[in-house]
């Protein structure tokens, strides 16, 4: 990327994509920016360490939903430091990210066997119950000539 051309878009000097060389210079003369890089790596390291933790514990799929809401972190300080202000068409966007995530990584299907479980032992349940019923009833024999 130092060597490739980007006029305009670059906003450095010598207009390339990237120049190493003018960002250590910019970190020497500013050395807030030094504390701004090293927090960067500080918290990508953090996460993925965290994210390998949880991965091995837990799941893949645990991963997912903690990126998700690592956004959601991000998101809810750069409001609280009034880096960016605040749209109401980023709720319903984050809840559709994710509903996304959950249904990509099948969070979906323990609800839905959950819920068809219920209703087999329901279905069960009665079955039970009316076989229960006919047997003592229905079929002319009185308990006690067993």
């Amino acid at each position: 990327m130092y060597f490739t051309p980007a006029g305009r878009l670059s906003g450095n000097p010598r207009g390339v994509l990237e120049d190493p060389l003018d960002a250590f210079c910019q970190v020497g003369n500013q050395p807030l920016i030094l504390v701004a890089l090293l927090g960067n790596i500080g918290s990508i390291s953090f996460f993925n360490f965290s994210g390998i933790s949880v991965t091995k514990e837990l799941s893949a799929t645990t991963r997912m939903v903690l990126d998700s809401l690592r956004t959601l972190l991000v998101w809810a300080l750069s409001l609280a430091l009034r880096w960016e202000p605040f749209h109401a068409l980023q709720i319903p966007g984050f809840a559709l990210l994710l509903a996304g995530t959950a249904l990509y990584n099948g969070l979906h299907r323990p609800l839905l066997e959950r819920c068809g479980s219920r209703q087999s032992r329901r279905e069960c349940g009665r079955e039970e119950e009316r076989e229960a019923l006919l047997d003592g009833e229905g079929d002319g024999k009185d308990s006690n000539d067993s």
